[in-house]
């Protein structure tokens, strides 16, 4: 069996009475891009750091790649981009981007440079941080931060200050990432953003895990299953004498049924004469999943 790109077991943090992390345990697989989705304090962040040894955590064992956490070679495949950026004002991008090389014992200006072409701000290659908007910045350590080919990204909330375009440009190199193999770990409350690149996540509520796993296995039927036709009309009318609830919506109706009565809809549908082109079961939203599983209402 293939061991997991991100192994966490029994990991716990606390700061004085609050207990940042409770002891949690979870894996993430190679080429993964798995998104860590919660509310404000919830923990994770504090997961990325503690999992990073920027924090020391109380309890609990990493390994990435299989290697401890604690020995600095697990992470020399590993970047980093976190939520609040920093840089010294004097430097560029370049001359950081070849300190980190040194650091590392690898990695090329070629490679930076290719990065800043993906995000259109090559001219920034040799500005001073001290003369870029927060935008600019952002996009220097975005393209910093995939230079090479790293092997697990932790990304937390990459989006903040990024135009349209860029963040565009950052789902495609996300998408780029994982398809050369690598495992992208997301924090972001961009849910839309997540659903777009993400097929995994763990949901987190006051520093507790509280499920994890593909959103297709997380989700919940409704309670409605959708018909599209071009007579909603006569289809609502068919559907109410059949003893469903309706609702009319664009392209079609919606009907209230068990998911276990869902295949005797479909076929009194197909039997009912009237022109249709999809019946399928409605499922929870990404944003109906997050406010189920981690929003303020789901204790």
């Amino acid at each position: 069996m293939t061991s997991p790109a991100l192994h966490v077991e029994g990991l716990s943090k606390r700061y004085g009475r609050i207990e940042a992390l409770r002891p949690m345990s979870i894996d993430i697989p190679h080429g993964a891009v798995f998104a860590l989705l919660g509310s404000n304090g919830a923990g994770k962040s504090t997961f990325m750091k503690a999992v990073l040894t920027l924090v020391r955590p109380d309890s609990g064992t990493v390994l990435i790649d299989g290697v401890d956490s604690r020995d600095p070679s697990s992470r020399r495949s590993v970047r980093y981009l976190p939520e609040i950026i920093r840089f010294p004002g004097m430097l560029t991008p370049l001359a950081l981007h070849a300190m980190l090389s040194d650091v590392r014992g690898c990695g090329t200006p070629g490679e930076l440079r290719e990065r800043c072409g993906q995000l259109s701000c090559e001219e920034l290659l040799e500005r001073p941080f001290s003369k870029m908007s927060r935008g600019q910045v952002q996009r220097s350590a975005i393209a910093m931060a995939f230079a090479g080919d790293p092997g697990i990204l932790f990304l937390d909330e990459p989006s903040n200050g990024l135009d349209p375009e860029a963040r565009i440009s950052l789902r495609t190199m996300i998408r780029d990432a994982a398809s050369r193999g690598a495992t992208i770990v997301l924090n972001s409350h961009l849910l839309g953003e997540v659903e777009a690149v993400c097929r995994m996540a763990a949901f987190m509520r006051k520093g507790a895990i509280v499920a994890s796993g593909e959103f297709s296995s997380l989700v919940k039927h409704t309670g409605r299953a959708r018909i599209e036709t071009v007579e909603p009309g006569r289809m609502s009318e068919f559907l109410v004498a059949a003893g469903s609830e309706v609702f009319v919506c664009d392209g079609g109706v919606e009907a209230s049924v068990a998911e276990s009565a869902f295949p005797a809809l479909v076929s009194a549908v197909a039997s009912s004469g009237i022109p249709f082109t999809s019946v399928e079961l409605r499922s929870e939203s990404l944003e109906d999943l997050f406010m189920r599983l981690a929003g303020a209402g789901s204790e």
